[in-house]
C-alpha cells in the first residue's frame, strides 16, 4: 500500500494506492496518529487507486474518522471503487463516513457544511 498527502483549500488529502488489510492497517493507522491534529483536522480519502478493503482496512479508517471529529474536524471518502463500496455497506460504514464521487465533491463539501452551519 502506498500513501501520499496533500493539502488543498486547509483539507487534508490522503492518496491510498493497493489494498487495505491486515497486513497494510497498522501502516495507515500511525499515519493518521502522525497527521491527523487540529490543523489538519478535516480530511478526505481518495481511494480511487485503493484496489481492496478488509475488516481491518475499516477499523483503520474508523479510527481515523474518531481522530479527526475528536480534533473537531471529520472524514470524508472520494472515489471508492465498487468492490471496496460493497464492503463499505456491508459494513455499515457508508452509514458512518460521508461518501462522494470525486476529491473535489468531497473537498467542496466540507465548504458546504461550514455556509450552512454558520
Amino acid at each position: 500500500m502506498e500513501i501520499e498527502f496533500e493539502v488543498q483549500d486547509g483539507i487534508g488529502i490522503v492518496h491510498i494506492k493497493g489494498d487495505l488489510n491486515a497486513n497494510t492497517s497498522p501502516e495507515l493507522t500511525t499515519f493518521f496518529e502522525e497527521n491527523i491534529d487540529e490543523e489538519h483536522a478535516n480530511i478526505v480519502i481518495d481511494m480511487k487507486k485503493l484496489d481492496y478493503s478488509s475488516s481491518a482496512g475499516v477499523r483503520a479508517l474508523l479510527g481515523a474518522a474518531r481522530a479527526a471529529r475528536q480534533n473537531g474536524g471529520d472524514l470524508r471518502i472520494a472515489a471508492v471503487p465498487s468492490l471496496v463500496a460493497r464492503i463499505f455497506k456491508l459494513s455499515q460504514f457508508d452509514r458512518i463516513v460521508k461518501m462522494f464521487d470525486t476529491v473535489e465533491e468531497a473537498v467542496q463539501s466540507y465548504s458546504a457544511t461550514e455556509s450552512s452551519s454558520g
